[in-house]
This record gives C-alpha cells, structure tokens and sequence, in this order.
C-alpha cells in the first residue's frame, strides 16, 4: 500500500519551510544564524518533520502515533501496520562535492527485519528538496557499519534504489547516463567513419586505374582510416562495459514549490 504520496509530501514541505523560517528569524532576533551549523538546523526541523507528515497522514488515517523516543519507530500508522523511520540531511562536502550518505542505525534495522524509510534532503538554505521513499528496507541494503560510525550504517545504493520511490524532486543513475554520453560519442565516430570511408572509396574510383600511386596512396589512407576508427570505437565500447560493470551510483536533483 501506497501510503505516502507526492501531494503529501509538498504539503509537509511547504509547513516546514515556514516552521525553519521562523526558526530563522528568531535565532536571528538573539544574534545567532541557524543556518551556520546545518547538523543542528537539521535536528531541530527533524523533530517537526515527524510531527508533520504524522499530521497529514492523520487525514488518510485514523491512529498515527509520532514518537521518536529511543527504541520507538519515528512514526508508527497503527491501522495499516506499518513503521516509517524519517530522516533529515543537507549532505556532507561543499557544493559540487556535496554527498548524501543515507544512514541507519545497525541495530535497530537488524533487530526489526524490515523497515519503510523517508529520506528528506535539503540545500543548505532550505528552499529545495529530494524527497525519497523506500519500502522494506532490510540490512541487504545496507553496508555493515564502519568502525567507529557508531552502529550507524551507510545505504548501498546500487541495491536499495530498486525499492525507492521519489516523492519530490528527482534521481539520476550516473551509470546509465555515462553509458548514454560514451554510447553518443561512439556513434558519432561511426558516422564519421562512413562518411571518410565513403569519401576514400568514392575517389579511388574515380582515380584513373593508370594513376597506380595514386590510386596506392589511397588505400593506404582507407586502411589507416580504418584503424584509427577502430581503435576510438573500441576506446569508448571498453569505456561504456566498465560503467555498465559497476555498482549503480546515483544523483540527486533538488526541486523548490511552486
């Protein structure tokens, strides 16, 4: 059952923008900027994260209990069964370096089985969002927790992003558009290819059978032509069977309200 939903979600969105505006202003009031450390901006607004989307699911269903205590799911819908765990982040790194480790806590995961995740990420100044939604989430889709992490574990996103639906904003598979770049200039080089080949090939027959240099040196240039394209084909063929090796690795594509 499908029970979060991108409208729900842009309602949610659109009180926690003003809920971190007033945060905004009133740190402002006392001298201080919320926004100078995103880490705590993001625990103060997680809390009213939990609360809102518990408040507009309350319009769907009848008992929702928002918690959040130690041992208790984030949001717990009572009619249908269901935990959801939430989770805020504005990413590690600066700008184009910026990464999104979407974390869990280890022992909680393992303990439950399974559990629905709500992932919210934000820009820095809180006006766009990526907002993902994962179904069933189990340890499989996590990578061990490091040492020192503190049992928090880092998703392994070439394997949970099959379970993910985007509620807000949008995701890209850096694989399959690397693929999709290397596969263009392949094709490219092909159609250069014929239409070199096409050309050699058109003036040797034209070339007098008596210009035996001539028509020599032509040849020669059709196979060294020839060589040279295969050789920038096969370069972006072995680029395009690396990427499509590897583990899928994703982007993220943030989106404001309009």
């Amino acid at each position: 059952m499908q029970y979060l939903t991108p409208q729900l979600t842009q309602e949610v969105i659109g009180r926690l923008k003003t809920f971190e505006n007033d945060l905004v202003a009133t740190f402002s009031k006392y001298g201080y900027n919320l926004r100078d450390n995103l880490g705590r901006r993001n625990q103060l607004v997680s809390q009213a994260q939990e609360k809102e989307f518990a408040r507009s699911l309350r319009k769907v269903y009848n008992e929702v209990i928002e918690d959040g205590a130690p041992g208790k799911p984030d949001i717990y819908i009572v009619d249908i069964n269901k935990e959801l765990e939430c989770k805020l982040s504005s990413g590690t790194g600066k700008n184009k370096t910026k990464s999104f480790n979407l974390q869990t806590d280890w022992a909680t995961l393992t303990k439950k089985g399974s559990l629905d995740y709500l992932y919210m990420l934000t820009t820095p100044d809180f006006e766009k969002f990526c907002v993902l939604f994962f179904k069933g989430l189990t340890t499989d889709d996590f990578y061990p927790p490091a040492s020192g992490s503190r049992g928090k574990a880092r998703m392994n996103k070439s394997k949970a992003m099959k379970k993910c639906e985007v509620l807000h904003g949008s995701i890209v598979n850096i694989n399959n558009l690397t693929v999709m770049k290397y596969a263009m200039r392949r094709d490219v080089l092909k159609i250069e290819r014929k239409a070199r080949l096409g050309e050699l090939k058109e003036r040797y027959r034209l070339t007098s059978k008596k210009a035996k240099v001539k028509r020599k040196s032509i040849l020669k240039t059709m196979r060294y032509e020839m060589n040279r394209y295969r050789i920038s084909i096969k370069k972006w063929d072995d680029k395009m069977k690396m990427w499509q090796a590897k583990d899928d690795s994703y982007s993220f594509r943030f989106e404001g309200l309009e």
